[in-house]
């Protein structure tokens, strides 16, 4: 019975060895993969040892007498910067003491490095600008093309309506009203002709020198009125009756000063005289 026990509680010490001695072979395999860079290993390793014992320690026994520098969390969390886990890196580097045997940069380098990156990811990518539709040319309406003969017709038209203008002034029929229109349709001529953009147009400027030209040659001096020479006839009629209204002026005269009889007289020898002169 006792030698029973015995076996049992040498049984139970070795696998209590084998237990504790778990979490170091894993560490010290989490090591290795950190030389080889194989971060993934390193993540695996240090998360069973973490596991096994979590509690890292400057100077923790393995076997025996054998003592090492335990951080587990350090080179996870340098894994888990390695591997773009910018999150998990950080709460690694929060929970550690410092590096162990492997030295990969201090705590707050490795931490402002997983910090920065950490935000760089969480910051949402720019999305590209939408395209800005391009406004469309609107078509302009395409003139209609000037034919170069009718320019050349209305041109023309102008010039012989300045030419009949010259006329009338030779004339001396300025005054007339003819002229004061042909003035103004060969003005309005000229000033549709400079505009002229269609044929429309210009067909407009010829109508109008056309017009000009009919007043113009319309035109004519004021005529001067003529006084005609007496005639015989009237002469004589002339003397007679200012001889006649003389004498009936005297008559009257006489009658407004009171003298009746020479008014009398007067009358009476005009009246005996009017017949013999008829």
């Amino acid at each position: 019975m006792t030698r029973r026990i015995l076996i049992g509680a040498i049984a139970a010490l070795m696998s209590a060895g084998v237990a504790t001695a778990s979490w170091y072979d894993d560490y010290n395999a989490g090591i290795a993969a950190v030389r080889k860079g194989q971060w993934a290993v390193v993540i695996q390793k240090m998360t069973a040892a973490i596991n096994a014992n979590p509690k890292e320690n400057d100077n923790a026994r393995t076997y025996g007498n054998i003592f090492i520098n335990y951080h587990p969390y350090y080179y996870r969390g340098l894994a888990h910067l390695r591997t773009g886990k910018y999150e998990e890196a950080v709460k690694d580097f929060e929970t550690t003491s410092g590096p162990g045997e492997i030295d990969r940069g201090s705590i707050d380098e490795l931490m402002q490095d997983a910090k920065a990156k950490l935000a760089a990811a969480s910051t949402p990518e720019p999305q590209p600008a939408q395209p800005q539709p391009q406004p469309q040319p609107v078509p302009q309406p395409t003139r209609p093309a000037i034919d170069p003969a009718l320019r050349q017709r209305a041109a023309t038209a102008i010039e012989q309506a300045k030419q009949r203008l010259g006329a009338a002034q030779q004339r001396k029929a300025t005054a007339s009203p003819q002229y004061s229109q042909a003035l103004q349709a060969i003005t309005s001529a000229n000033t549709q002709f400079g505009a002229a953009k269609t044929n429309e147009d210009l067909t407009a400027v010829i109508a109008a020198a056309d017009n000009a030209m009919l007043l113009a040659d319309s035109a004519t001096a004021p005529a001067t009125a003529t006084t005609a020479p007496p005639t015989k006839t009237t002469s004589v009629t002339d003397i007679v009756l200012g001889a006649t209204t003389r004498r009936v002026r005297v008559a009257l005269e006489a009658y407004f000063r009171g003298d009746f009889d020479d008014a009398s007289r007067g009358f009476q020898k005009l009246s005996q005289d009017l017949p013999k002169n008829g």
